[in-house]
């Protein structure tokens, strides 16, 4: 038994009033339900969109259970031009999103979601139907609502969820003009139309069975009229024909429709196609009802006054193209259940502020989802009816090359940040998605760029330290009088000994002189410390081949590898790598990585990043300074210089012709697929940079802190323009020491920066003196290359199974096992068809 006794009038029995009564009786909260239509759930209405914020909302309230259990969930979306039934695009949007959110896309009668709401309400005598609300009263002792039949209902608090022409609105509104008149003026005309909806459903379509398959969802678009279907698992077609209206309209002249007015549309409409075989003539023959009305659309800026509150049509109105109006009505009723519990919980009732500032809240709560939505189902609807040139090219260009995956991702990701019922169990379903219900994401607040770029400012700072050092070793004297000899002759000369330069092309040429030192072993410790330098290279290159092949960074700087690579080999790596790990850090926040499936690397590349960087980095990195045929190592040397570019294409060829890019199955069934190709590649490549590292640390007749340190005086002097006496083989060892040297310092300050960020999102729990003792200890023992690639391998394993601060469960449960043979088959038609 609740402390107090809170009484709640709710007026409407449509979906929003159902969803509250049935929250409000598990809570054991006091209220009555006033319908006025004498049954609860008639044959009227258009089929309804159930989505996973409004099923998680069900499954708690105990029937989202029977609504699965009686619909088929969409799978598959294809998009139909009405003028010629061409195929503008198809995506399996709607699998994806059932993956991710853990609840399907289902469409069902208006009448069956009623009854099944109504259902579910133990005792039915609070709900009272044929109650047609006339009048509310409100004081600061209470609400009286008063019936046309002349009977009058007491409470605290009065819920109007009475539909889009709302008598509780009015009465509201009449309130609050009799306390600030003229306040509600504005709203009063808020509502307009500019668009006709004609909906209904019809039989199964002899001779289109194959074409009205359920798991299929259709959208067809048109010129100022479009239309969208699906198929009930009983074969009745749900269907909604979308026609603008010669004006917008604003209340009070928004107009009706006649019986006739539904017959021409219809007849305008025939010959329209709803696929490549389904024209509108033939839903339309096998009708079983219809309606058509205007499409109304109201944000409305006051919900509540006083002890009063609107929720679902009643508070915002849009148009249906998203299937969200029930949704976000259960949304509301959720959102309202949670505020009315907290009042319930006081041992006082609550005086007429606390409840005013509990209704309040409401809207304050809900208003980012809510007015999202209705934003981008209004703008779909002008999309699908390509009201003007910028609809079209969206609808017919961007949205099929370019946008498709965005949209599922927003779709997806707005389902995550729904309310829930607060003070009922999390359902099992809610936790088997592999994208985290997290309410934190409701408000739509991103993380500050700037919040981001401060604490990265160190890595700005490290590429500007090695700039300035590296522009003055370049104008060195020693540089200028070798390039000067070297490049116009062709020649290198050392000790009395000549090479004959393998190519004179700039600027390879300048970077194979650059390099000679090494090469032709004119100082062995330089060769010794370039040797570990670039095979430590191997596995943060192969980092950065991953990280171009994942969802969370396209459209990101760290999707160009090659732009960076090209970078590096002509100005350095001391330059350039501190920009990526800053653009990747600044660019990269955890919500990107908030599904699954973002944080996995495309299966085909996955497959073959190991054998590409191998091929191209590795193996040239050992043959230059392997072989025993000095003019050979030159000759290997010009190959390495472009290996950013040699890479990224041999890449793409094996990618293409040797492997199956299962990308579009795996990221459905298993999201880890990419995982155990990742994990081999970064420890074949670990392990190769820590044996070499090691075989330079007992090979040079030097320590290993001098062969890869700068002289500090020098580094000094250079960075303050200081004159120093190098001849060309001491500033390339310079340049390169510092080159390594800036370049891992960076990795660690990246890692740091994204282990920063896990540890804040409660991700993980290590200590950081744990952290730094490893990073430390395993760059001692097994070089920096090593230690930096099995450092992003960890992170991205903790990326792939926990769950972020806020989220409903602490860690993915993913299911592995695969899709059914009948899944399967009918995923692989479906991705073969054109």
């Amino acid at each position: 038994m609740a402390p107090n006794r809170l009484r709640i009038v709710i007026v409407g029995g449509g979906v929003a009033g159902l969803a509250l009564a049935s929250a409000l009786e598990k809570a054991d909260i006091d209220y009555v339900l006033l319908e006025g239509r004498p049954d609860i759930a008639p044959f009227l209405g258009a089929s309804v969109a159930i989505t996973a914020n409004g099923f998680r909302i069900l499954d708690q309230l105990g029937c989202a259970g029977t609504i699965q259990n009686a619909t088929v969930p969409m799978s598959f979306v294809q998009t139909w031009a009405m003028r010629d039934g061409r195929l503008v695009t198809q995506w399996e949007s709607m699998l994806v999103i059932l993956k991710r959110n853990g609840y399907p896309f289902s469409f069902m009668d208006r009448h069956f979601l009623l009854k099944t709401l109504y259902d579910n309400i133990e005792d039915k005598s609070k709900v009272l139907l044929g109650k047609k609300v006339s009048r509310v009263d409100h004081s600061k002792q209470g609400i009286s609502v008063q019936c046309k039949d002349g009977t009058t209902y007491t409470g605290d608090i009065a819920i109007g969820a009475d539909g889009v022409y709302s008598i509780v609105r009015n009465e509201m509104w009449r309130h609050m003009d009799i306390a600030q008149p003229g306040l509600p003026a504005q709203e009063r005309k808020l509502m307009s139309a500019e668009y006709k909806c004609m909906y209904g459903v019809s039989r199964p379509i002899k001779g289109h069975e194959g074409d009205c398959d359920p798991a299929y969802f259709h959208r067809c678009v048109g010129q100022d009229i479009s239309s969208m279907w699906s198929t009930a698992n009983d074969g009745r077609i749900f269907w909604f024909v979308y026609e603008k209206l010669d004006k917008v309209y604003h209340v009070p002249d928004i107009p009706k429709f006649t019986d006739q007015d539904t017959l021409d549309l219809a007849q305008r409409c025939a010959p329209l196609y709803l696929s490549d075989k389904l024209k509108f003539s033939d839903v339309w023959e096998n009708r079983i009802k219809y309606m058509c009305l205007p499409l109304e659309e109201a944000f409305f800026e006051h919900w509540s006054y006083g002890r009063i509150a609107c929720i679902g049509d009643t508070a915002h109105k849009w148009t249906p193209n998203l299937g969200a109006g029930a949704n976000n009505a259960i949304e509301d009723a959720a959102t309202t259940a949670n505020a009315l519990h907290i009042l319930s919980q006081s041992k006082t009732p609550p005086d007429h502020k606390a409840i005013e500032a509990a209704l309040s809240g409401i809207r304050e709560r809900r208003k980012f989802r809510a007015e999202t939505t209705s934003k981008a189902t209004n703008m779909t609807t002008r999309l699908d009816a390509t009201k003007g040139p910028r609809e079209r090219w969206m609808t017919y260009y961007m949205v099929p090359w370019f946008l498709k995956e965005y949209l599922i991702n927003r779709q997806s990701t707005g389902a995550v940040g729904s309310e829930k019922v607060d003070y009922l169990p999390d359902p099992p379903q809610s936790l088997s998605g592999t994208q985290a219900f997290n309410h934190t994401y409701s408000s739509g607040k991103k993380p500050s760029m700037l919040g981001r770029v401060i604490p990265a400012l160190p890595l700005l700072l490290l590429a500007y330290c090695a700039s300035t050092i590296f522009s003055n070793i370049i104008q060195h004297p020693a540089m200028g009088t070798t390039f000067r000899k070297v490049l116009p002759s062709g020649q290198l000369e050392y000790n009395g000994q000549t090479w004959k330069l393998p190519t004179m092309t700039s600027p390879v040429s300048i970077m194979v002189t650059f390099f000679s030192p090494s090469l032709l072993n004119v100082d062995p410790l330089q060769r010794l410390q370039m040797i570990t330098f670039i095979t430590d290279l191997a596995p943060l290159w192969l980092i950065w081949i991953f990280e171009s092949h994942r969802p969370a960074n396209v459209m990101t700087w760290a999707w160009l590898p090659v732009i960076f690579g090209a970078a590096f080999q002509l100005k350095g790596i001391g330059i350039v790598g501190p920009i990526w790990f800053f653009l990747h850090y600044v660019q990269s926040p955890l919500g990107n990585y908030s599904a699954l499936d973002w944080r996995m690397v495309n299966m085909a590349a996955a497959k073959t990043a190991l054998v590409a960087v191998l091929a191209t980095l590795v193996i040239p990195t050992f043959a230059m300074y392997f072989l025993p045929d000095l003019d050979q190592r030159l000759q290997v040397n010009v190959v390495w210089q472009v290996f950013p570019i040699v890479t990224v294409i041999f890449h793409y060829l094996l990618r293409k012709l040797t492997v199956s890019d299962t990308t579009r199955i795996d990221r459905l069934y298993n999201v880890h697929a990419d995982l155990p190709y990742v994990r081999f590649a970064v420890y074949t490549l670990s392990v190769i940079s820590a044996l070499t590292f090691n075989w330079v640390r007992f090979t040079s007749t030097a320590s290993l802190a001098s062969l890869i340190l700068p002289n500090w005086n020098v580094i000094n002097a250079l960075f303050r323009s200081e004159p120093v006496d190098l001849d060309f083989p001491a500033a390339t060892k310079v340049f390169l020491q510092v080159d390594e040297v800036v370049c891992f310092g960076a990795a660690f300050v990246w890692l740091a920066l994204l282990i920063h960020d896990l540890k804040k999102a409660e991700m993980t729990n290590t200590a950081w003196w744990k952290i730094v003792a490893l990073a430390v200890g395993g760059t001692v023992v097994a070089g920096p290359g090593a230690v930096v690639a099995l450092a992003w391998l960890r992170r991205d394993e903790i990326l792939a199974t926990k769950k972020t601060k806020g989220s409903v469960g602490d860690t993915y449960v993913v299911n592995k096992s695969g899709p059914t043979a009948s899944e399967l088959a009918r995923l692989q038609k479906f991705l073969s068809k054109k």
